[in-house]
């Protein structure tokens, strides 16, 4: 029987082998998650962006693609990769920006955010 000790660190590798693997993006996994945290993602953003399936969707096609932005604007959808804290503060986000012009995606890119280190 494997003893506890050994059991923890094999479930954590396996899940961050599993996480941070690059995927092909699926429509149904996409929102897999707890509204704050989604767990494929940072996985299949890289697939999703060169494979280019964004390329002059209109808005609502884009809705119906990826659902809901976190944060939308005339020109951009927002959409939340991953976040990090430590000691209760963000200090890393990544983030889709899907840009429109005319309700016309126009591109897409990743951004990332890390607070400065005091």
């Amino acid at each position: 029987m494997l003893s506890k000790t050994l059991i923890f660190p094999c479930l954590l590798a396996v899940c961050l082998t599993a996480c941070s693997r690059k995927q092909k993006f699926d429509r149904d996994k996409w929102d897999d998650g707890d509204g704050l945290t989604f767990a494929y993602r940072p996985g299949m953003v890289n697939d999703l962006i060169e494979s280019k399936q964004l390329n002059n969707l209109k808005y609502q096609q884009v809705i119906h693609l990826l659902h809901r932005p976190q944060l939308s604007t005339k020109d951009s959808m927002v959409y939340d990769l991953d976040r990090e804290y430590s000691k209760g503060k963000l200090i890393y986000t990544q983030t889709l920006v899907v840009f429109l012009k005319d309700s016309v995606v126009t591109k897409a890119e990743v951004h990332e955010t890390h607070a400065n280190k005091k």
